[in-house]
């Protein structure tokens, strides 16, 4: 059964308007990516907005932003996926229970420091009582979300439903310093374009209303998905492709979740060069490199196929209009994803 892509909401390091042909995404220096906020004051009231951490921000103008764009008032069911939850709330808990030692604490911010803070506080703002999740499931916290609203449109059949899905992850200074540490960034004055080893932080939050009907707001349709942990991911992926009855000469562009890192790129380039011929963009290189980055791949390969045009930004000399679109996502070779697009 085909899942539906209706509308997107998107933060990320790009100025990044779905809906809208004429993007123009920007390389960044450095070795972390901070998303481009928006004026919140155009989703969220100015009384809530002051109570809120960035995350939370992040989550709910992204759930509105893909509401509008799908011009529906509200979900059936909400489903997310994150990694590392609401970062700052738990490093700003941490620290005041260290400096008040342990006395005196205020509960907000362990209280707002859960993972489903986000998903909750969507849910009181949109009035949606119905089934609401978050996955945390490291780097197939997302593919686990989408996951579970595919089971959910597939139940219900022919009846209607709209699911608000999506992935969702912050960069703070105390996260980006503790990562730092095990090698996995780029060290300061180094960007995606240099040999060094490690890649560059991202952070972003990408929300999509999928529906088991189809609209004239569609942006394309999701035809299946595979996630897995580890193993050969050209084996992986010849066996998705078969499973689809496709080949791969029918898949018109790849968008790779490779991340500049050379301890991962060669191998997976080799692997994937085995067994498709599309032309491949690492769209990581406009987000950075964080566990829920592939539901940025989505949103990108989505508005690559409602507007049937590859900008010269994201590939230069691309005269095709892409049909069907395979978007491949890995988390330091560890947690792979393969979503395959197509047309409405």
């Amino acid at each position: 059964m085909a899942i539906y892509i209706n509308g997107i909401g998107s933060l990320s390091a790009q100025q990044f308007s779905p809906r809208q042909l004429d993007n123009n995404f920007l390389s960044i220096e450095g070795n972390r990516y901070s998303v481009c906020e928006p004026n919140y004051t155009d989703l969220i009231p100015p009384m809530q907005l002051r109570r809120m951490s960035k995350v939370v921000r992040m989550g709910i103008a992204t759930a509105k932003s893909a509401l509008l764009d799908a011009q529906l008032e509200k979900p059936d069911r909400i489903t997310l996926g994150t990694a590392y939850g609401c970062l700052a709330d738990t490093s700003s808990f941490l620290q005041k229970l260290l400096t008040q030692e342990e006395s005196m604490l205020s509960p907000t911010a362990f209280i707002q420091s859960t993972h489903n803070t986000v998903s909750g506080q969507i849910a009181l703002l949109l009035s949606c009582y119905g089934h609401n999740f978050t996955f945390v499931h490291r780097g197939h916290s997302f593919e686990s979300s989408l996951q579970e609203a595919f089971m959910m449109l597939n139940e219900a059949g022919e009846t209607p439903m709209s699911i608000l899905c999506g992935g969702i992850d912050e960069l703070t200074p105390d996260s980006f310093d503790i990562i730092s540490r095990f090698g996995t960034y780029k060290q300061d004055g180094y960007h995606w374009n240099d040999t060094t080893s490690g890649t560059v932080a991202g952070e972003g939050a990408n929300l999509f209303v999928l529906s088991n009907q189809a609209s004239a707001l569609s942006y394309a349709k999701i035809d299946g998905m595979h996630f897995f942990s580890k193993g050969d991911v050209g084996t992986a992926l010849q066996q998705f492709l078969e499973q689809h009855q496709l080949t791969p000469n029918e898949i018109d562009i790849c968008l790779s979740g490779q991340n500049s890192d050379p301890r991962y790129n060669t191998i997976i380039a080799e692997q994937l060069a085995a067994c498709q011929t599309a032309p491949t963009v690492p769209y990581k290189m406009f987000c950075g490199e964080y566990p829920t980055a592939s539901a940025f791949g989505l949103a990108l390969g989505a508005h690559l196929l409602f507007h049937q045009q590859i900008p010269s930004h994201i590939q230069a000399g691309a005269t095709v209009k892409p049909q069907r679109i395979l978007v491949h996502a890995h988390y330091k070779n560890m947690f792979h994803s393969f979503m395959l697009l197509s047309r409405c």
